[in-house]
């Protein structure tokens, strides 16, 4: 079950969506939702379809606007890219569930990411058409090398396959280590897919953007609904300017901080994570239900990672938020944890 399902939760316990402190879903938390009313014209009229003002404000200083797709959301591109894959597709793990539940009449395999950062050279073993990576991946928030990412690109081009890299949480990644502008340019095998509902906050607008060589990018758009993209998104993002200084240094800060505090309470830290969520081990005297059902009854959700492979019932996934609001989870938790030594 993915996180942010906050209408649910807040019906199920009788409270206000807006009561909600959502730490299961991984959204910026460092940007103030800007106003902006939904007018009726909106609504009674097609939204844009001439989406070139947009793509120039995307490219920036990185891409050019002709390497760039704006779609409503990474997910339906995931599902149909997954589907329209001719052969088989590598996973490499973890990775964001829908990797795994878009549908697909061919063969996946999935490679755990520590082996494949050791000896990328594995992925040769297959017969593939395409590789999916998460940069940094979900749930623990890790980067793979520069190095084993381009052993990866090479391996592709050799096999004449793609490579999908999901960039959804990059913005919070401090110091980051490549160029994607370069790689683009030189890998026309390369698609990039970046999430603007993460970073931006509007999960409820649907906002993403594809990025490719030149050629790929028309191919692609030949296959989207001209009028893909809500009036209300494409106006946000012109509002937004995609201005996002110091969001990757307050993250990692509040970052540092929840996890320092978390493992003093005994959860144990799962990699190195360098996005705006980190993932725990919890105590062997805590389940993860348990806990889950204790701190929704605080009004806070957290993501319970039952429904990944790799981990389990007693993992969890807390997104980064401000620091008063992390206070309160830290303080719930503790509460929660000292009950089983009281």
């Amino acid at each position: 079950m993915h996180g942010g399902n906050i209408y649910s939760f807040a019906e199920k316990h009788g409270i206000a969506p807006e009561s909600v402190m959502d730490f299961s879903a991984n959204m910026n938390d460092f940007v103030r939702i800007k106003g902006m009313k939904i007018k009726s014209t909106y609504i009674k009229n097609y939204p844009e379809s001439d989406l070139g003002a947009y793509k120039s404000i995307l490219s920036g200083r990185e891409f050019k606007p002709e390497n760039i797709a704006i779609i409503p959301g990474l997910t339906p591109f995931i599902h149909s890219f997954m589907h329209s894959i001719d052969g088989i597709s590598i996973i490499i793990s973890p990775a964001f569930t829908e990797y795994l539940d878009a549908s697909s009449e061919n063969s996946r395999v999935i490679l755990p990411m520590d082996t494949v950062e050791s000896a990328p050279e594995i992925i040769k073993n297959y017969n593939f058409k395409a590789v999916f990576l998460v940069y940094p991946d979900n749930p623990t928030g890790q980067l793979i090398s520069e190095k084993s990412l381009v052993k990866i690109l090479d391996i592709c081009v050799y096999k004449s396959a793609m490579l999908f890299l999901d960039e959804s949480f990059i913005w919070f990644v401090n110091k980051r280590e490549i160029d994607e502008g370069e790689l683009i340019e030189k890998y026309p095998n390369l698609i990039i897919g970046r999430s603007l509902t993460k970073i931006l906050a509007i999960p409820g607008l649907r906002l993403a953007y594809l990025i490719s060589s030149a050629g790929h990018i028309n191919e692609i758009e030949k296959r989207l609904d001209p009028w893909r993209i809500n009036q209300p998104a494409l106006l946000y993002l012109l509002k937004s300017n995609m201005d996002f200084c110091q969001i990757a240094e307050k993250t990692e800060i509040e970052r540092k901080y929840v996890i320092k505090s978390l493992e003093k309470a005994g959860l144990a830290l799962v990699g190195h994570p360098r996005a705006n969520f980190a993932t725990f081990r919890l105590p062997d005297s805590v389940n993860g239900e348990g806990i889950k059902e204790f701190l929704a009854g605080n009004n806070i959700m957290i993501r319970v990672l039952d429904d990944y492979p790799e981990f389990g019932i007693n993992y969890i996934r807390i997104g980064i938020k401000q620091h008063k609001k992390n206070i309160i989870l830290i303080k719930s938790i503790e509460k929660y944890i000292g009950g089983f030594h009281d």
